[in-house]
């Protein structure tokens, strides 16, 4: 009888517990992280197999999990979170490039041309010359204005990231701090593992992460790295950021052996050639084989001194790359953005840069600001002096006779008049070279093919033109002009490149997905799925073009044919005029200016061909010439439409892997939540059975007290 009332309190005891924890999980029902707990009932231990028991005990009070499905739910919440956050950078750029029929960059280019027209129809009307200079202005104030935003945006990324890995390393070091609590404990606490489990989950938002809970163990990765291990390892996460300078190296790129000056294996370069730098099509500097002085892109002139001895440099075709590369650093503008060096330079102990002065190598330019803020475009342009030099048409030896039947060979030098050179019958070339050398005005060799060369020593640049009055003629012809521009090795050089990542102790972290994944990614310029640098360049190639197209041009026909540009323009070797409009200048987007003095200049010729712009529609945005060899040529409304179809396709795109990505991660969630999540009517349910289970044990121990109240009063 005694026993069956101790039966009977181990019921209510068990019961107890039972109701008191389904008390715990309604009151917990909205707690995040919350999981239901389970009291697990076991009957106790028998002492003799005489008796039928000794009652129930309520051991411990479990969770219910799945740690399978917490896993895989997880890491889809990481992906969701990565195209989310894709999303919001999309989806805030995408409201930068919104338009109205009336405003908008779309509208602002219209008028623009518009304005071309008005003043092409009357060039004398000073209302339609002040119109045109305002949208003049207005164009470049409002492709910088979408720029600047676009740079906002990524300001915004940057303090974004920031912030998110300050947030990581707090969930990484209170992980810790619950991992320690849990160490001091035989028995794992529900609530600490709750709390743990919602802080993964929270973790898992920002990084990509992997937990290892084996063995009685926990290791937690970020990215395949450990963060966390045990109780005590715990490691931060550093936001790392590197910066590379853009360098352009003006070399070939042999498959084997040292890179040569591409200028000297492209042209012959000689007496009154002039070789020039042009930096960002807004400055430049030029140096003139035979003089000792660079002029910058106003004609002012500066002696040069490459090496330092006070005594003026004369450029030959021995030191032009150390003259050009003299001039870069001496221009105030250009020297501000970079430095020049000939060839790759090298270190001496001390960290000090030592340039190559002993001979020509080849023009290296390093951006002084490390990145993408420092990026700058360049290039060479080669012009040989105009008709520099005669030479014969016919390869002779050195000891040939010039004319055995005798005759002579008269120059004639531009503002000096002819000079006659009799030949006899003994003369030889060295003989007439001797002669003509000794002429203050002139200088004749013998080039490596065996040719006589004649050139104008004093005035390069107005040529010579030689008589032949032998009776056996040698022939001499106008060396022809040659000239282009020489763009930078793409193979050799390098972009400024912005790097950001994470690390662990100096270590990078490769990250899968996850929020800090797209901000990194949007931060890196050299990243394949960097929108913002995307859309950047793709208007920095707009303003480039923009630059070369109102720069410079040549009417080669009277049809009405040009040849557009000023890359195209220096490349030009005929005898058109090359007409400099100077309207625009830049070579990207923040570096783009409006020149108003330049309208006052602009005639007939020029408006007629700036005409033209609004519907050419074999645009190049490459950066290089306009000369038809790109393939995905188009117009500059079209091209700028086609930048905003792109934000509009990629928000797009986006979108519907969020979409996808969120049905997956809600599927998986719905199924753990239906494991894991309070179920009050489940509760409702047990509370019902436990409540009757302690009405019959009580029920029971009313029983016993009577049968032993009466056995006392016997």
């Amino acid at each position: 009888m005694l026993k069956s009332l101790n039966v009977a309190q181990s019921g209510l005891n068990a019961s107890k517990y039972a109701i008191e924890n389904i008390s715990n999980n309604l009151a917990n029902e909205n707690t995040p992280g919350y999981k239901k707990r389970v009291v697990q009932l076991s009957e106790l231990e028998l002492i003799d197999s005489r008796f039928t028991g000794r009652g129930v005990r309520a051991d411990n009070a479990y969770r219910i999990t799945s740690q399978y499905m917490y896993d895989n739910m997880m890491n889809e919440n990481t992906k969701s979170n990565y195209y989310s956050t894709i999303s919001k950078i999309t989806g805030s750029i995408e409201v930068m490039f919104s338009e109205t029929d009336e405003s908008g960059f779309s509208s602002d280019l219209d008028r623009y041309f518009q304005a071309i027209e008005n003043l092409r129809t009357n060039p004398n009307s000073e209302i339609y010359r002040t119109t045109y200079k305002t949208q003049g202005k207005v164009l470049v104030e409002s492709l910088q204005n979408l720029y600047s935003n676009i740079e906002k945006e990524e300001e915004l990324t940057k303090i974004s990231i920031e912030e998110n890995v300050k947030k990581v390393n707090n969930l990484i070091n209170e992980i810790g701090e619950v991992n320690q609590q849990l160490g001091q404990h035989i028995d794992a606490s529900n609530d600490l593992l709750d709390k743990r489990d919602q802080l993964e989950r929270e973790l898992s938002q920002y990084v990509d992460i992997e937990v290892d809970r084996s063995n009685n163990e926990y290791t937690l990765k970020v990215g395949g790295e450990i963060a966390v291990r045990y109780n005590t390892n715990i490691r931060e996460i550093n936001l790392v950021e590197e910066f590379e300078p853009q360098i352009d190296r003006f070399s070939t790129n042999p498959p084997s052996g040292k890179p040569k000056d591409i200028i000297g294996e492209n042209y012959d370069i000689g007496l009154g050639d002039k070789v020039s730098y042009k930096f960002n099509n807004e400055y430049e500097v030029s140096v003139e084989i035979g003089s000792n002085k660079f002029t910058d892109g106003q004609g002012n002139e500066y002696e040069i001194d490459f090496d330092g001895d006070g005594v003026a440099d004369t450029v030959d075709e021995t030191n032009y790359v150390r003259a050009l590369s003299f001039a870069v650093n001496a221009h105030p503008e250009i020297s501000e953005k970079v430095i020049a060096y000939n060839g790759d330079y090298a270190v001496d102990e001390e960290g000090n840069i030592v340039d190559n002065m002993g001979k020509d190598e080849f023009l290296r330019l390093d951006a002084r600001n490390p990145g993408e803020a420092g990026s700058f475009q360049g290039r060479l342009v080669v012009k040989e002096a105009d008709n520099p030099t005669v030479q014969s048409s016919n390869s002779v030896l050195p000891s040939d006779l010039v004319d055995p039947a005798g005759g002579d060979i008269t120059v004639n030098v531009p503002g000096v008049g002819n000079t006659v050179f009799t030949v006899t019958g003994t003369t030889t070339y060295e003989d007439l070279i001797n002669d003509i050398n000794a002429d203050p005005n002139l200088s004749a060799e013998l080039n490596a093919d065996g040719n006589l060369v004649i050139a104008n020593k004093t005035t390069p640049d107005d040529g010579v033109t030689v008589i032949d009055n032998l009776t056996t003629p040698i022939g001499f012809s106008d060396t022809p002009k040659n000239s282009g521009s020489l763009f930078r090795d793409e193979y050799s050089s390098k972009n400024g490149e912005d790097k950001v990542f994470l690390s662990v102790y100096d270590k990078e972290i490769t990250l899968k997905s996850g929020i800090i994944k797209a901000q990194t990614e949007n931060l890196t310029t050299t990243s394949p799925n960097n929108k913002i640098i995307d859309y950047k360049e793709k208007l920095d190639n707009f303003a480039r073009s923009l630059s070369d197209l109102f720069d410079k041009f040549v009417k080669t026909t009277s049809d009405g044919d040009y040849l557009y540009g000023h890359v195209a323009s220096d490349n030009y070797s005929g005898d058109r005029e090359i007409k400099n409009l100077n309207l625009f200048s830049g070579m990207d987007v923040m570096s783009l200016k409006f020149n108003e003095d330049a309208v006052n200049d602009l005639d007939q010729v020029d408006l007629d061909y700036m005409a033209t712009m609004q519907w050419k529609k074999d645009i190049e945005f490459d950066g290089f010439a306009q000369d038809g060899s790109n393939f995905n040529n188009t117009s500059l409304s079209e091209f700028f439409q086609e930048i905003r179809v792109n934000v509009s396709s990629d928000k797009e795109n986006n979108d519907f892997l969020l979409e996808t990505q969120e049905t997956v991660f809600q599927s998986i969630q719905f199924k753990f939540e239906q494991l894991t999540k309070v179920d009050p009517d489940e509760e409702m349910i047990n509370l019902m059975q436990f409540q009757a289970a302690y009405t019959a044990n009580a029920k029971i121990v009313t029983a016993v007290d009577e049968m032993i109240q009466t056995l006392l009063g016997m």
